[in-house]
């Protein structure tokens, strides 16, 4: 098999792995969490994660999580070969990977029926996370001030980075507030997740047709061997 390394422009990018499978969801529907799941066969490399707060917080993940920022991983982040078959968590569906992975595999989760029940946990879960691994606060920095600050230069990303820290925050909904520019409320707190959720699209067509879909509330009940099965027809 050849690997590539190098790729000829930007929007042609090509699996650089042996075979890559994308589970695709929106932030809080489990899709860390079914990536290690999927990662236990014998197909692929096996994920690792701790468990944090009720969230599964994969620890080595080929592309380092680069599909989980608010902002698409330039072409180095990527342009890493391997000889494994591997599991890759996205925040970035079907319809968007299509033109840089073209040979990858797609699952793809639903959004939640039940919203209210799916907001309070995503809050309880991310926006009340609390942790002392600096790693982990900074790259929260950078992607809390991405989203809600776009086109930052690195050195004012740095600068927001060493506010939070001398802050001494108490939650990752704290650092939102302070990216946002607002008071860190309970009330300010929940507003922005509902900002989040109302900018989450439904799935497209495009997306649909070409991803093995799995409801939200199956997540935890689906067998593993009949995602890998439909792969390996």
């Amino acid at each position: 098999m050849t690997y590539i390394y190098t790729c000829p422009s930007m929007t042609n990018w090509r699996s650089l792995v042996s075979k890559i499978l994308f589970v695709c969801y929106r932030h809080g529907c489990k899709g860390e969490w079914l990536s290690q799941q999927i990662s236990f066969h014998p197909t692929y490399k096996t994920l690792e994660a701790k468990q944090v707060n009720g969230r599964t917080i994969i620890t080595n993940d080929h592309f380092d999580k680069t599909f989980l920022n608010s902002w698409f991983p330039s072409h180095d982040d990527i342009n890493k070969p391997n000889e494994d078959n591997i599991v890759v968590p996205s925040h970035y569906f079907y319809d968007y990977l299509k033109d840089y992975f073209p040979d990858a595999d797609y699952v793809s989760i639903g959004l939640p029926e039940d919203i209210d029940a799916y907001r309070q946990s995503l809050f309880e879960r991310y926006y009340l996370y609390t942790t002392d691994n600096l790693l982990e606060l900074l790259g929260e920095c950078k992607n809390s001030v991405r989203m809600h600050r776009p086109g930052l230069s690195v050195e004012e990303e740095k600068k927001f980075a060493s506010e939070v820290l001398r802050a001494k925050v108490s939650d990752f909904g704290e650092i939102h507030c302070m990216a946002k520019g607002v008071e860190p409320t309970l009330e300010n707190k929940f507003a922005l997740l509902d900002d989040q959720w109302s900018s989450m699209d439904p799935m497209t067509d495009d997306t649909r047709n070409n991803s093995f879909v799995i409801k939200f509330e199956d997540v935890k009940k689906i067998d593993i061997n009949t995602i890998v099965d439909h792969f390996n027809k």
